[in-house]
């Protein structure tokens, strides 16, 4: 299916044809992040991630966030609490208030956009959830980073021309936080678990060979 086809799945909310094209600005290194997300092996290991990845990913979500600022329609420069800079600091996902020099310029009618990812799974780079092999740690993280997507794409500012408007911009904060929380939460050395057992589907011998499995045949034989 080509892209500016529907959604499926944890995609299926979302809005393919809008007008404005700072979505798809602001998108792009969330995709990154994702694209990230689902490549990197250390998300396989089911006793967490350690300090070096979950760093990492902060650095990308915070990336991220500063292309929210770079959109958000600021003429005035205000001073925003929930929207100033710290972008080396994981206790709040924010970035300098520097959005592109078209605030005070009335911009002209623009034709119908289409999103620039496929989110119908046509695409290898954007997997669905049901194409991955995950931990659950790391598929709450990848839930997060897809509420993300989602959201961008149902913003009210989508019909606008340019630049999505401050309220628009704190929702979009809001998910940026949820995804961050959930890093801090189940990522790093301090969260790491102790995981003793392989899965199910992992057993050499098939999972009819892992204990407490609805499929496993007793000793005795009997089904």
């Amino acid at each position: 299916m080509p892209i500016g086809a529907p959604g499926q799945e944890q995609f299926v909310d979302a809005i393919v044809e809008f007008r404005n094209p700072h979505i798809n600005a602001g998108l792009t290194p969330l995709m990154t992040l994702r694209e990230e997300l689902v490549t990197n092996d250390d998300f396989r290991d089911r006793g967490g991630i350690d300090d070096i990845t979950r760093d990492y990913f902060l650095a990308l979500l915070i990336n991220c966030d500063k292309w929210r600022i770079c959109v958000t329609y600021n003429p005035d420069g205000t001073d925003i609490e929930t929207l100033k800079a710290n972008a080396t600091n994981p206790d709040a996902i924010e970035s300098d208030p520097t959005p592109f020099a078209t605030d005070n310029i009335q911009q002209g009618t623009l034709g119908l956009q289409t999103l620039n990812f496929a989110l119908d799974g046509s695409d290898p780079n954007i997997p669905l959830r049901s194409a991955l092999n995950l931990t659950p740690n790391a598929s709450v993280v990848l839930g997060a980073i897809d509420r993300c997507i989602v959201a961008w794409t149902r913003l009210n500012s989508r019909e606008r021309s340019s630049h999505i408007t401050k309220y628009d911009s704190l929702r979009i904060l809001g998910y940026y936080q949820n995804a961050r929380d959930y890093l801090m939460t189940f990522g790093g050395d301090a969260n790491r678990v102790d995981v003793a057992n392989v899965r199910a589907t992992d057993e050499p011998r098939g999972p009819e060979n892992a204990p407490n499995r609805l499929t496993e045949t007793p000793a005795g034989g009997a089904s």
